[in-house]
């Protein structure tokens, strides 16, 4: 009957209008911290990844002064692969680009931010910086306000798009949740990589390690 299925819809529309707020509060706090993350620009300056570039460096250095050695042997002993015709230029110029090597990450990264900002900011243009301008977007309003004057056919429609309006609520917490992720894991990669930025100028400089380089 007709105050059945109105019945019915006014119980699968509160629900579903309790569920998507739900899920509007998760997208909030998760698009909140995603437009955090992605502003994150102190690669090369914050404390963890200065102490280990440190480290990482005054050990490269140390190893120059082994290559020096095994250099001045081979030069001694005609071993032309190691001799300093050959070496010395490359140790040199990898001696002063491993000193300099956080810098040159740096620089890297900063084009990087450059270009990932634009997206970014495209994204946070169309979505805003809450789960609001996303319930805009995706018309999920729409959804949960659609009306018909056929009853029956309203009651499955009504549901439907209530059913529709969570699974795009869902589907949008899953996929800014996975952004996110992706971002943080981002940033822990780049630390690790300049904290050993300085390895690949000191492998350069001799034959065994320039395919690893």
């Amino acid at each position: 009957s007709s105050a059945y299925a109105g019945f019915i819809t006014t119980i699968v529309g509160g629900l579903a209008e309790m569920l998507v707020a739900f899920l509007g509060k998760i997208l909030t706090a998760e698009i909140g911290v995603l437009l955090a993350v992605t502003q994150y620009n102190d690669f090369i300056t914050s404390p963890p990844v200065t102490l280990g570039w440190t480290i990482v460096r005054d050990l490269v250095n140390m190893f120059f002064v082994l290559i020096l050695l095994i250099i001045a042997l081979a030069t001694i002993l005609h071993y032309e692969e190691y001799t300093y015709k050959k070496l010395l230029k490359d140790v040199i110029l990898a001696a002063l680009f491993v000193n300099f090597s956080k810098t040159i990450a740096g620089f890297f990264i900063d084009f990087a931010q450059v270009v990932m900002m634009t997206f970014v900011n495209g994204f946070a243009i169309a979505g805003g910086a809450g789960a609001g301008n996303f319930v805009e977007l995706l018309q999920i309003n729409q959804l949960l306000n659609l009306k018909t004057d056929d009853v029956e056919i309203s009651t499955m429609n009504l549901v439907m798009s209530f059913l529709l309006a969570i699974v795009f609520m869902l589907i949008s917490v899953v996929v800014v949740g996975v952004m996110l992720a992706v971002f943080v894991f981002r940033i822990l990669m780049l630390w690790a990589l300049v904290v050993f930025s300085p390895l690949p100028w000191l492998l350069n400089t001799f034959p065994a390690g320039k395919t690893h380089a």
